[in-house]
């Protein structure tokens, strides 16, 4: 089973295969490969060595068993570090299927180790296992003994090149290896690794800076939303006291215009009292004086009470003069005593 760091890194393979296929449906060319110097084709009758386009027969054919000086010398093009491809004939090459199904390259690896260990007798150390795509698709590999390639790659080293492509010919097709393949043949230096790890860890610093600037612009604004809340509520709160505060405001106007209005059309007490006294005979005299709004009463003694009424009624300041208790003698009093409600208006 593929642990965890392979099955991100089959991850992170495909999520850049991707890319590189949005990215060059854009541009035009992006998708091609950097053209090679020179170009080694292994196959059972020789080695041919020749520049990259050039055909092969004008090259003469080494032996399998050529050296690495033998090899190198066709490789000195006057170039510092020549880029270098090389072509295997599929008759140096044993193919194995996994399966119908194209699996995630780094679980494909591990796979064919096991095949090879469980169904041949061949040792994983001594061989290359390399992924080359196919039309009809599958999951399928080569297995390349180390010693075929061994004197190719040391050419290249000797002269200071580098392995640009790894492509096997099979039936008349060109089938090129995979990224992983190719690195398992010619390991990257460690000065290509720096540089690599340095873009790994710059694209991660950048997305590390996406995150923090997009959570940190969150945390503000989520900072910010809880702010306002609080001063919403506070503000809500101020207002609910204003309003309570303008209410009891205008009830009390309200009240104070209306006592204003009933003051200002009530008859004072001074003109009550004065109509009074102008139309009460001396015989008669009042001992409570009740005015509330336009009713009035008069609570009092008299030597004949029925006689006060026709005067109160006859008075342009009173009307409707009447009892509002039945006349009574009091023991130990003089006259009767008794009790008229009478209404008051302007004249």
């Amino acid at each position: 089973m593929a642990t965890y760091g392979a099955q991100v890194l089959d991850g992170f393979d495909w999520w850049r295969d991707e890319l590189r296929a949005a990215w060059a449906s854009f541009v035009p060319g992006a998708s091609q490969t950097k053209p090679s110097d020179c170009l080694i084709g292994i196959a059972d009758d020789g080695i041919r060595v020749h520049a990259a386009g050039a055909p092969a027969f004008q090259s003469r054919p080494l032996e399998q068993d050529a050296t690495t000086d033998e090899i190198a010398a066709p490789l000195r093009t006057g170039r510092r570090h020549p880029c270098v491809a090389i072509r295997i004939d599929s008759t140096l090459a044993l193919k194995r299927q996994l399966g119908a199904r194209r699996l995630p390259v780094r679980q494909a690896r591990d796979m064919a180790e096991l095949d090879l260990m469980a169904s041949t007798p061949i040792d994983p150390s001594q061989v290359h296992i390399v992924f080359a795509g196919e039309a009809e698709g599958g999951c399928s590999y080569f297995v390349v003994r180390k010693k075929t390639l061994a004197p190719a790659l040391d050419a290249i080293r000797a002269v200071g090149g580098n392995l640009g492509s790894l492509t096997i010919a099979e039936a008349g097709r060109t089938l090129p290896a995979d990224p992983l393949s190719l690195a398992s043949v010619w390991p990257a230096r460690p000065r290509d690794r720096l540089a690599r790890r340095a873009w790994i860890a710059a694209f991660a610093c950048v997305l590390f800076g996406l995150a923090a600037t997009y959570g940190h612009a969150q945390w503000r604004n989520w900072q910010a939303a809880g702010m306002l809340d609080e001063q919403i509520d506070s503000a809500q709160a101020q207002a609910r006291k204003a309003r309570t505060a303008l209410q009891k405001r205008q009830t009390e106007l309200e009240q104070t215009e209306k006592l204003r209005a009933e003051k200002k059309n009530a008859v004072s007490v001074v003109r009550i009292l004065a109509e009074l006294t102008r139309l009460l005979p001396d015989s008669a005299w009042v001992s409570d004086l009740n005015s509330r709004g336009n009713q009035l009463t008069i609570t009092g003694f008299a030597a004949s009470a029925a006689d006060l009424i026709q005067p109160i009624d006859a008075s342009p300041l009173f009307s409707a003069p009447e009892f509002s208790s039945p006349v009574t003698r009091v023991p130990g009093q003089t006259g009767e005593r008794f009790t008229i409600t009478a209404k008051v208006g302007e004249p």
